[in-house]
């Protein structure tokens, strides 16, 4: 087995563990991982490459805007909807002008946001290990939960704005 299988195989096996807001937090390390192939393919003159890593970050960014849930989720839903119809141009624009500045700044906004859905996912885990077990989600019902937007974030002040 080598090092690519085993990277694929421990994702594969993560996905399937993970909480929602942790399936957020692996969809927001991806992203940033096409993030770091556009700047090297990029950095490098490998156009095809740049492509096929900006196109893979649009394609996750629209599963995440599809998924959020504006009953539950509120203003922070309709915040982080603004946030990837905004972050989708500047990636276009990133790509169309193969501007390696562009693609750091994707990198260095969706950063600090992949951070606080990581907090949140280790508030949500805290709060279900002290819950009694009969009330805590079970992975099953958990992995067919919409990703809806926590509302940790908006308690947190989170004032973002497209």
């Amino acid at each position: 087995m080598n090092q690519e299988d085993i990277a694929s195989l421990y994702r594969q096996v993560s996905v399937t563990v993970a909480s929602p807001t942790g399936m957020v937090v692996k969809l927001y390390d991806r992203i940033l991982e096409d993030f770091r192939h556009a700047l090297e393919a990029n950095a490098a003159g490998n156009v095809e490459r740049r492509v096929s890593s900006l196109n893979h970050a649009l394609l996750i960014i629209a599963e995440l805007e599809g998924v959020l849930d504006f009953e539950r989720g509120g203003a922070v839903a309709k915040h982080l909807q603004g946030f990837y119809r905004v972050a989708r141009s500047l990636i276009l624009e990133a790509n169309v002008r193969a501007s390696q500045v562009g693609i750091e700044k994707l990198r260095d906004i969706f950063t600090p946001l992949r951070n606080a859905w990581q907090q949140v996912d280790q508030d949500v885990a805290r709060n279900q290990a002290s819950m009694p077990e009969e009330q805590a989600p079970q992975p099953r019902e958990m992995r067919r939960q919409t990703i809806a937007a926590e509302p940790e974030l908006e308690a947190a002040g989170s004032r973002w704005s497209a």
